[in-house]
């Protein structure tokens, strides 16, 4: 009676499978890798079209789980520069959701589709109503 490696060893069946399975998820994360690219903002105030300084940003992405993996959020912040400016540089293409805050200004909130290289979100804040 032959007796095979594959029959008898539970190890050598754990360590193709494992092989398989990292495998099977490479071209995925090659994928999302070759995805990513800088989004540009620009933040205004919504009368004046003078630039915030200061404002606060939030960016936030889902990244897809691979194998045995679940999906998770991935989250930045930033603030303006005196040009009202900043950028998230390594932003995949896709959906993202994007947060501003400045003091005397509304909260902008907001998803966009990124779907260019260098893709640039323009921002306007309006300043709240006044209370009478």
């Amino acid at each position: 009676m032959r007796r095979t490696l594959w029959k008898h060893s539970s190890w050598v069946r754990f360590g193709m499978i494992l092989t398989a399975a990292f495998a099977l998820s490479m071209p995925a994360r090659l994928a999302a890798a070759e995805q990513m690219t800088t989004v540009h903002v620009q933040v205004n105030d919504a009368k004046t079209g003078d630039p915030i300084f200061q404002a606060h940003l939030t960016l936030r992405y889902r990244v897809q789980g691979g194998f045995m993996r679940r999906t998770r959020i991935v989250s930045y912040t930033a603030k303006t520069d005196k040009d009202g400016k900043t950028q998230f540089p390594v932003v995949p293409r896709g959906t993202i959701t994007l947060m501003v805050t400045a003091p005397d200004h509304n909260t902008f909130g907001k998803e966009f589709e990124i779907t260019r290289d260098n893709q640039l979100i323009d921002v306007k804040l309006q300043r709240p109503h006044e209370v009478l």
